[in-house]
């Protein structure tokens, strides 16, 4: 499964030289977990980056003991809390897999040794993390400026697969609002 990954990287930056190739697949652990598993729990520090061949998982947070989602991620997708990577402090975010998903592991501490040695997949790193930086920032502007109405909207145009493989509870989350304002859009549409 672990050939996704690969392909992941080709399409999104070019083809990646084999010898990289190999020094990254060497760190690979592969999970499977189980719907309703948490992949990371909120509150412990994040030591890991992760990616989805399979499945669906949510990013969840808590503010004033309300469990609010903050990303949908599906298969072909990186994930990680690098805040808590970073800083080594307690994650705020929890990742929770949706559907049962198969997921490649990389312990960021061992990510870290390929990288010392190629500059290939040091720059690769870079790129991630600008990427990265530039979805947050946008997400970040659309909670911003979009009413609740705009955002379902963006939703259904940019991510329609949301509605069939996440819970609507955790989209009306994710938007900002009820299950049951979320069902008064949905009619409106």
């Amino acid at each position: 499964m672990n050939e996704n990954l690969k392909i992941f990287f080709d399409t999104l930056f070019g083809q990646m030289p084999q010898t990289e190739w190999d020094l990254l697949k060497s760190i690979l652990e592969p999970l499977e977990v189980p719907k309703g598993a948490d992949i990371h729990k909120n509150g412990k520090q994040c030591k890991h980056l992760w990616y989805l061949d399979k499945g669906a998982v949510r990013v969840y947070e808590y503010s004033n003991d309300t469990e609010r989602t903050t990303h949908f991620f599906i298969e072909n997708n990186l994930f990680i809390d690098y805040h808590s990577v970073l800083t080594k402090l307690p994650s705020e975010i929890g990742f929770r897999a949706e559907e049962n998903c198969i997921i490649q592991q990389m312990s960021y501490d061992k990510l870290l040794l390929p990288f010392d040695k190629s500059h290939y997949l040091e720059r690769l790193a870079r790129l991630m993390a600008e990427r990265q930086f530039v979805m947050e920032f946008e997400l970040r502007k659309q909670l911003l400026n979009f009413d609740a109405l705009e955002r379902y909207e963006f939703l259904i145009k940019t991510q329609p697969y949301i509605f069939k493989r996440f819970a609507l509870k955790d989209i009306a989350s994710f938007i900002g609002i009820t299950p049951v304002s979320l069902s008064r859009l949905r009619k409106m549409k």
